[in-house]
């Protein structure tokens, strides 16, 4: 969970029909349902904005949209060049992108901005089958902790 605020999750319904469902605690646990064909959904901790995460036939990375719902105005739209395997809000308007490759940050302050590369991941971090688990930065921004776990022993013991 990113916030004791919002809680959200995508919910598939027998017919194969999807749709994201966004519980707004400090409102009395409201329930707010909406159709979607995101694969994952990620609300801001602070603002009611939801970030979506989807696969778009035919690329190869994901196709990433943020809409403020308060104001039904679309935020941003990005379609990345490889999958993201993590996500998190960084801040009010920062969400962070983890790529099997690079890392990027998203200012969505700005305007028809689109993500802007921190880093490359490297070393263990790179290695295919590591399993990112968590990302943070200080709010300068200045510094970035990306962490995650593997294994060489079929998940025997965790490097």
């Amino acid at each position: 969970m990113e916030s004791d605020r919002y809680i959200s999750v995508k919910d598939t319904a027998a017919d194969g029909s999807s749709q994201v469902v966004v519980v707004d605690m400090h409102q009395g646990n409201s329930v707010n349902r909406r159709p979607m064909k995101a694969e994952a959904t990620l609300m801001n901790p602070a603002e009611n904005i939801i970030a979506l995460k989807g696969s778009t036939e035919g690329q190869t990375g994901h196709f990433v949209q943020v809409f403020n719902l308060d104001s039904k105005e679309k935020l941003g739209v990005y379609q990345a060049t490889e999958q993201l395997v993590f996500w998190r809000w960084l801040g009010p308007r920062m969400l962070a992108l983890v790529g099997e490759k690079d890392i990027y940050h998203w200012n969505l302050e700005v305007a028809n901005s689109t993500p802007e590369k921190i880093f490359q991941r490297s070393g263990k971090l790179a290695e295919a089958g590591t399993q990112v688990i968590s990302y943070a930065a200080n709010s300068q921004m200045s510094w970035c902790l990306l962490t995650a776990i593997s294994t060489q022993d079929q998940g025997r013991t965790i490097d």
